[in-house]
């Protein structure tokens, strides 16, 4: 057991239960919030609430808020969700995929000790501290052309990522891109830099079908994030809940995390439509009865929503001396 931080608090990591590895109250952009008239903030509130509630009546107990200070983060919307919410939501402190420049002039020491007084010393003065570090590795990757190499910014923030987990005994949970298998060079990353590979998660992994990479992820020690899900269509259910099939039937259901990379109140995606409550409840209530009806063991499906992410809190909390 570990403790984990949440927007209301320290709990205990057995209190976490069914949890969405991968979602955001709202994302956009830093700043975003003294732009007059972006952010009807009453709108926001009730949005994330319903969907909360929603999320709680199909079964869910936690979710795991990745949204860092430059995607949006905003800490009055934690701050009004926090005793209401019926879930245990978890913060995150860490960068997202267009590293800032204020990072490109620092090392990772510099780069981390930010992130570690976030932990320590709470977000903001608000007193809410992240309880998981994001990283953000994308089609940026591949580019070095330029003065400064998005690759070497990237491989900057990596390091930085693995030096603020080992120091703070969070987890690390990844934005990657699954198709150029970008989980490979950020575990070599973590590796070298001694960071327990339990602690981290290789998100948005179910955008890809190479189960062979998949596999070799969880071979690692990681955890795999197949944590985009946004259809009820029955052939992407098939698609995407057959990734998380394959998985548990290779004996990795413990290394393996469910969400849905939603957002009930975001500026990118869907926030001008009509609200969608039910943002977090496709997985609980489309994804996990089609691994039920497809072959997956109710042990499986409790590993994939609760053990996976809570080994990877204990795995980051036990690198702590």
């Amino acid at each position: 057991m570990s403790s984990v931080n949440t927007i209301r608090g320290p709990i205990d990591s057995s209190e976490l239960g069914r949890t969405l590895s991968h979602e955001h109250l709202t994302n956009g952009f830093s700043g975003m919030e003294n732009i007059a008239g972006l952010l009807p903030r009453a709108e926001m509130v009730g949005r994330n609430l319903d969907a909360l509630d929603r999320a709680k009546a199909a079964g869910i107990d936690s979710i795991i808020d990745c949204t860092p200070w430059d995607l949006g983060r905003q800490m009055w919307l934690f701050e009004a969700v926090a005793e209401r919410s019926p879930l245990n939501i978890v913060c995150a402190t860490g960068v997202y995929r267009w590293v800032p420049p204020i990072y490109w002039g620092m090392d990772p020491d510099e780069i981390a000790a930010i992130w570690i007084a976030e932990v320590e010393d709470g977000i903001e003065g608000t007193g809410i501290k992240p309880g998981i570090i994001k990283l953000a590795w994308d089609m940026e990757y591949g580019l070095t052309d330029g003065r400064i190499s998005p690759r070497a910014t990237l491989e900057l923030t990596a390091r930085a990522a693995a030096r603020t987990s080992k120091h703070t005994g969070i987890p690390v949970t990844c934005h990657t891109r699954a198709v150029d298998e970008l989980g490979s060079p950020l575990l070599d990353i973590f590796e070298g830099e001694g960071l327990d590979l339990g602690a981290v998660t290789i998100g948005h992994s179910n955008d890809t079908q190479d189960l062979a990479y998949l596999r070799g992820v969880a071979a690692r020690g990681a955890n795999v994030g197949l944590d985009r899900f946004f259809s009820t269509n029955e052939d992407y259910i098939a698609e995407r809940g057959g990734i998380a099939l394959a998985l548990a039937q290779a004996g990795k259901a413990d290394h393996t995390s469910l969400g849905h990379d939603g957002t009930p109140a975001g500026l990118w995606g869907r926030w001008r439509d009509e609200p969608n409550p039910g943002v977090w409840t496709l997985v609980p209530e489309h994804e996990v009865p089609w691994l039920l009806d497809n072959g997956a063991s109710e042990a499986d499906v409790e590993a994939m929503l609760s053990g996976s992410i809570r080994r990877t809190f204990e795995a980051a909390a036990g690198q702590v001396a």
